[in-house]
């Protein structure tokens, strides 16, 4: 009502006043004095409203463009991400592509690349499963390599899947040379605890800790895949055979892709 009646005051006085004159009534002074602080007042706290909703307006913009910008970084991180992985499975992939120098004459194999899609209960790829099969042209005895060597062969097939038993497994076991002397023979086979030990026919074979370990092209597996280094040798015993303990150069903790290349065809 205050400021009703306050405005409606104003209003004659503007009236009033809205011919220039030289000289104001007494009243006119009294009513000016009086008004002056409340028009003060309201025209600050007009003023303070403006300000407010103006920043009101601020704050409801910059939430806006917030929410905009985390949508952008939450799109970009996507994208980079995605991009992270792809560049890592082509490094997968160009590994693999590697894995074939190990091997002689790699055209009298056909090749193709896989994923694991499952695995034996533990910390170890003992055991595990691929997303090919019969119907990718995998037969039971294919090899299966990564980028850092051998890995093992196909044990079961199915129509789009595979069973690989890896050579930690005891129930594998692999002929190898020694990389430096190929004349430096033995076997060695996985354990239970998924360590790999083996030995040398020559109980003499003057072999080192460092020496590396390639496949010796006896059975399945074609001559020259590299499976690990020496880490221990054990001279113990009677020396009718010199027992050997081998680092494998596959990580199997960690295997996502692999290569299968078809049996090896044996003659008898």
């Amino acid at each position: 009502m205050i400021v009703a009646i306050v405005a409606i005051i104003l209003i004659i006085i503007s009236g009033i006043t809205a011919k220039q004159r030289e000289n104001i009534t007494v009243v006119e002074k009294w009513i000016g004095n009086l008004i002056t602080p409340v028009q003060s007042v309201i025209n600050t706290g007009v003023s303070s409203l403006g300000e407010n909703i103006s920043s009101i307006a601020r704050l409801t913009k910059l939430k806006t463009e917030n929410e905009e910008l985390k949508k952008e970084v939450e799109a970009l991180e996507k994208e980079v991400l995605n991009l992270s992985m792809a560049k890592s499975e082509l490094e997968e992939l160009k590994g693999l592509k590697y894995a074939l120098n190990y091997i002689e004459d790699t055209e009298k194999y056909n090749t193709i690349t896989a994923s694991i899609v499952g695995k034996s209960p533990g910390n170890w790829f003992n055991i595990f499963t691929i997303d090919v099969g019969e119907n990718q042209g995998i037969k039971k005895d294919s090899i299966v390599l990564d980028s850092n060597g051998l890995v093992g062969r196909v044990y079961e097939v199915g129509g789009t899947w595979s069973k690989v038993i890896s050579i930690i497994d005891n129930n594998s076991s692999v002929s190898f040379q020694i990389m430096r002397d190929s004349s430096l023979q033995g076997i060695v086979t996985g354990s239970i605890t998924n360590e790999v030990t083996g030995y040398l026919f020559d109980p003499l074979a003057d072999v080192i800790v460092g020496d590396k370990i390639v496949t010796s092209g006896l059975g399945i597996y074609p001559k020259g895949i590299t499976i690990g280094e020496i880490v221990e040798i054990d001279k113990s015993g009677d020396h009718l055979l010199k027992t050997i303990k081998v680092e494998p150069s596959v990580n199997f903790k960690r295997i996502t892709k692999v290569l299968v290349m078809g049996p090896r065809q044996i003659d008898y």
